[in-house]
C-alpha cells in the first residue's frame, strides 16, 4: 500500500513530465524522426509511424494516469514505453554510439545543442519508468486533510523542477565535458 499524498505526486509527476516529452515530438515530428533514425534500431518503413505512435502513446499515458479507470493500462503502456526507449539508450551507449540526439529532451536542446547520450538518459529513462510504476501501487485507505493536498502540490513541483534541471544538465554535460578538458 502507498499514501495517498505519495500517489498523487507520483500520478501528477509522471503526467507532467510525460506530457512535457511529448510536446516537442508533436511540434517537430521530423527531429524525432532523425532520432529514432539515429539509434539504428529499426527499420527504416517503421520510423514514420513510429514517431507520431511513441507522442501519442506518451500523451494518452499521461492524460490515462489521471483518472482511476484507466490508470492500470496507461501506466503500463508508459512503462513499457521508458522501458523500450531506455534499452534503446543503452544499446547505444554500450556501442559507442553516443553522438546522437536521444530525443528526449527536444524542449530545451537546439539544432547548436551538441548531440550526446550516455548512461544518465539510460538511468533518466530506467527513473521514470519507476516513477510511473509507483501509481500501479494500491493506495492506503485514510482521510486526508488539507495540508497533505498542499504536500502533494509543493512535492509535485520540486520533482519535477529537478527533473527538468536534470534535462538541462543532460543537454549541457557535452560543454561541461568540453571545458573539463581543455
Amino acid at each position: 500500500m502507498i499514501d495517498p499524498v505519495i500517489l498523487m505526486v507520483s500520478i501528477a509527476s509522471a503526467a507532467i513530465v510525460s506530457l512535457a516529452s511529448a510536446a516537442p515530438k508533436w511540434r517537430d515530428p521530423s527531429r524525432f524522426r532523425a532520432s529514432l533514425e539515429a539509434f539504428a534500431l529499426l527499420p527504416s518503413f517503421a520510423l514514420t509511424p513510429l514517431s507520431f505512435a511513441f507522442p501519442a502513446v506518451e500523451t494518452a499515458g499521461a492524460l490515462g494516469l489521471l483518472f482511476a479507470d484507466t490508470r492500470m493500462p496507461s501506466a503500463i503502456a508508459l512503462i513499457a514505453l521508458f522501458t523500450l526507449f531506455g534499452a534503446a539508450l543503452a544499446i547505444n551507449v554500450m556501442r559507442g554510439h553516443t553522438d546522437i540526439d536521444c530525443g528526449c529532451s527536444g524542449f530545451i536542446a537546439s539544432a547548436r545543442t551538441p548531440k550526446s547520450i550516455g548512461w544518465w538518459h539510460v538511468a533518466r529513462a530506467f527513473a521514470l519508468a519507476a516513477l510511473t510504476a509507483l501509481t500501479l501501487i494500491p493506495e492506503a485507505t485514510r482521510s486526508l486533510v488539507w495540508f497533505d493536498y498542499m504536500s502533494a502540490a509543493a512535492c509535485t513541483l520540486f520533482a519535477v523542477a529537478a527533473w527538468f534541471t536534470l534535462d538541462v544538465l543532460l543537454v549541457n554535460l557535452p560543454k561541461l565535458d568540453s571545458l573539463r578538458n581543455s
